[in-house]
């Protein structure tokens, strides 16, 4: 009797224990696997900036073109606008233009200049004026600096003729590309040389361009009546002359 209670007592531990392991298996089969985290992408690296124009030096610029040597410009005046791309093209024009002048060659200088200052070229030609101009150029410092207006630039030529200086301001319409430079003079005032202060292009041009300013706010003003005084024409001393006495009344 005793060994039937063990062996059901056994037999139910047995069952119990194999409840427990079918339990266990079937929690572990209804979870779903977890899925591994994902792998970090990594940053692709920026592109490397783009590589600069080396420019070229302007003394080989002026070697290679064929420049006259009296045409003198410094690294730091070459033309620098918004569109860097072109600048080697607007130093060679402006280089090229000056030349032409230097060594009058009305030829060459003639399509680069605008309308109005073709004519005044033709003018110079016939009067035998151009000749005169240039022959006693001696030396030509340029410097350019940025213009007023979209697509241009400036240029400042310092002449110097015998013993004594002349300058001229040149505006220069260059669109995007450098590839087309039109020159046009801009007015110059009445011994500007004198009112130029320092010897760089951009503090000369920015003086020049303010007494422009001045000329034309001055132009615009009304005319000032001048009241002038009156005269004394007596001698200095005296007493102005008396006016006559009326003559007497006549005796009837």
């Amino acid at each position: 009797m005793t060994q039937s209670r063990n062996t059901t007592v056994r037999k139910s531990e047995s069952i119990a224990r194999t409840l427990l392991i079918l339990t266990l298996c079937l929690a572990a089969c209804g979870q779903e696997e977890s899925a591994p985290p994902p792998a970090a992408v990594a940053k692709a690296a920026p592109p490397p900036p783009p590589p600069q124009a080396v420019e070229e030096p302007i003394s080989e610029v002026i070697a290679r073109l064929g420049i006259d040597p009296r045409i003198k410009m410094d690294e730091s005046e070459r033309p620098k606008t918004p569109d860097p791309s072109g600048d080697g093209l607007r130093l060679e024009a402006t280089l090229k233009f000056f030349d032409a002048m230097v060594k009058g060659n009305a030829e060459a200088l003639k399509p680069m200049l605008s309308d109005d200052d073709q004519t005044t070229l033709a003018s110079m030609q016939k009067d035998g004026q151009w000749k005169r101009v240039n022959a006693d150029v001696t030396r030509v410092v340029v410097g350019c600096t940025n213009g007023q207006e979209p697509d241009t630039f400036l240029a400042l030529g310092v002449f110097t003729v015998g013993d004594r200086f002349e300058a001229q301001l040149w505006s220069i319409q260059s669109p995007m590309g450098g590839e087309q430079n039109k020159f046009v003079a801009m007015a110059s005032p009445t011994d500007v040389m004198e009112q130029l202060k320092g010897t760089k292009a951009e503090p000369r041009v920015q003086q020049w361009l303010k007494i422009l300013k001045d000329l034309a706010d001055k132009s615009k003003q009304p005319d000032v009546v001048v009241d002038l005084p009156q005269q004394d024409r007596s001698v200095q001393g005296e007493t102005p002359a008396a006016a006559p006495a009326p003559p007497p009344p006549a005796t009837p």
